[in-house]
């Protein structure tokens, strides 16, 4: 490598040469959750051809969040890339919970929240921990995403067991869904609110941009969770664990019936 620049008549133009190694990251990180899927799918509830359709939805993650790359060019590079990983790790810790559910549902439903917490906690935690940047000044900025993450964890898991709640007795696809998305806005507004009264104390926060920002972040993750949700609906192996899981009423419809 050498450094040049235009000196005029006063000297040389090129510096000394400089050696440059360039190491290219690693891929393995990256690897690594879809590798983890692979052996979560050789788990002996889990070896049915049915349960290899849980790579369905995943994928189906990563072609949204191609689109809303596509759509959302206005926002900086950085920041769109950052909530990328957050909300792709969070689909790995859903595939980890579909295929882990029929180890988690024998249980009350209040251990039953706090199992998919740890689980969905854990599995999406340590993805997202395998892809941040954790040298110098990124280790400050990946540990407040990684915070971040933890809340959209703790939503989505209140809102699917409250949702599940909800409809124990009947249950239908569009029911469900909206319960759920109802619980995830009022729980990102939840989150919310005491960081826009701060705002408001401190010489004011447009509402309606609060809002918006509330709307968004609850939009968001349901998009996430939405293909499985539709799995869930559509595929009796899923319908038939995830029912268990959530406690849900033995005579609820099927899939397609209305809500």
């Amino acid at each position: 490598m050498v450094a040049s620049a235009d000196l005029g008549g006063l000297g040389s133009q090129d510096g000394p040469m400089t050696a440059a190694i360039f190491t290219p990251p690693s891929l393995f990180p990256r690897l690594l959750p879809w590798l983890a899927v692979l052996l979560l799918l050789l788990l002996k509830p889990n070896r049915s051809p049915q349960a290899w359709w849980v790579w369905l939805p995943l994928l189906g993650v990563y072609a949204l969040n191609w689109v809303a790359q596509g759509l959302l060019e206005f926002l900086p590079s950085q920041a769109f890339e950052v909530f990328s990983q957050i909300f792709s790790a969070l689909a790995f810790g859903v595939t980890g919970l579909w295929l882990g559910a029929p180890y988690l549902g024998r249980s009350s439903r209040v251990a039953a929240f706090f199992l998919v917490l740890g689980g969905l906690g854990i599995l999406s935690g340590v993805v997202f921990a395998l892809q941040g940047d954790w040298s110098g000044d990124g280790a400050l900025e990946t540990s407040g995403m990684l915070l971040f993450m933890g809340v959209c964890v703790l939503l989505l898991s209140l809102a699917l067991t409250l949702a599940a709640l909800t409809c124990r007795r009947r249950y239908g696809p569009l029911r469900f869904s909206l319960w759920l998305l109802g619980y995830l806005v009022g729980g990102w507004l939840v989150v919310g609110t005491p960081f826009f009264l701060v705002a408001l104390l401190s010489g004011g926060a447009p509402v309606g941009e609060f809002l918006a920002a509330v709307l968004s972040f609850a939009t968001v993750t349901f998009l996430v969770v939405l293909p499985f949700l539709i799995l869930w609906f559509v595929n009796p192996f899923y319908r038939t664990r995830l029912q268990a899981l959530w406690q849900l009423a033995a005579g609820a419809p099927p899939a397609g019936a209305p809500a």
